[in-house]
């Protein structure tokens, strides 16, 4: 899977991008609802991101930095913002209806330290309700990227890894949606080499 991020020089019009479809439910399950997430990169700015998903009275029962919304209906991006370096990692940016946000680094599921702990403020969401319709819109400055990779110099072409989801552990119906397919017997998010490819148009 593949998707190109298109570079803008102001603020994103968010009509104007394409969507990501967040379709795949590996594990199956009767509900899915719909979803879909939109990238875009600000030069010299960072990378913006609107996620939503069409769903009535979404669960949304954590209001805190660093809680664990995945619990509640949940949208997720995960990202390694410099996959061609060896050994670097992945932010996971996951919200709920609240725009409460859990951010987190690493190489894995395993022992992730929150991006606040590596010197970045934590990224503040924007979330938006109604008709059925839910999400958030979130910025990630460059200056995020620099604390994290050291690094946050982005041109024409340079590629990015990541998948985007839409889950609900703890909801009435459990539910595991995603970009990519992922090929494993359980539920399984934490999964790099299952990322796919973005590319900076």
């Amino acid at each position: 899977m593949s998707y190109i991020i298109k570079q803008l020089a102001g603020k994103p019009d968010w009509d104007s991008i394409e969507p990501i479809s967040i379709s795949q439910y590996n594990w199956g399950g009767d509900y899915r609802p719909k979803a879909e997430a939109k990238l875009c990169y600000v030069t010299g700015e960072g990378f913006f991101l609107r996620i939503s998903c069409e769903e009535e009275n979404p669960k949304a029962v954590y209001t805190q930095a660093n809680d664990p919304v995945y619990k509640d209906s949940c949208l997720e991006m995960f990202l390694n913002f410099k996959p061609q370096e060896q050994g670097t990692g992945y932010i996971n940016f996951e919200g709920n209806a609240n725009g409460a946000i859990l951010c987190c680094y690493g190489t894995s599921r395993h022992n992730r330290k929150k991006v606040v702990e590596l010197g970045a403020e934590h990224p503040a969401a924007i979330p938006f309700q109604s008709n059925g319709l839910w999400g958030y819109e979130l910025y990630v400055p460059l200056s995020l990227i620099q604390a994290v990779y050291g690094d946050a110099s982005f041109a024409k072409g340079d590629m990015l890894k990541g998948n985007f989801f839409k889950c609900g552990d703890e909801t009435e119906n459990p539910h595991y949606g995603s970009w990519t397919k992922i090929d494993t017997p359980s539920p399984d998010y934490h999964l790099p080499e299952f990322f796919g490819t973005l590319e900076i148009g």
